[in-house]
């Protein structure tokens, strides 16, 4: 059955949170994390309740929760740091 936006819900949405991988249920309040150099020329994390338009961006981190949500920041600020300082900057 499609969405009110014509996008079929796909059942099979694993959350991207280290050592994790639930499977998303219908009524799960999960949100989606992405990652962009963008126009700031920094390197940037969005993060944003779920939305099936999104979660099909190529890209888009799946997330079941606040704790993975967490994680996968943490992740992101430890690789943007460790990028800067072998870059000497």
């Amino acid at each position: 059955m499609a969405t009110a936006r014509g996008i079929i819900p796909n059942p099979y949405y694993r959350c991207a949170g280290p050592n994790c991988g639930v499977l998303k249920g219908a009524s799960d309040r999960w949100w989606i994390m992405w990652t962009s150099f963008g126009e700031y020329g920094v390197p940037v994390m969005y993060l944003a309740p779920w939305d099936e338009e999104l979660a099909v961006h190529e890209g888009a981190l799946h997330v079941c929760g606040e704790n993975c949500a967490q994680k996968l920041q943490s992740h992101f600020m430890g690789n943007v740091r460790d990028n800067q300082d072998r870059k000497g900057g």
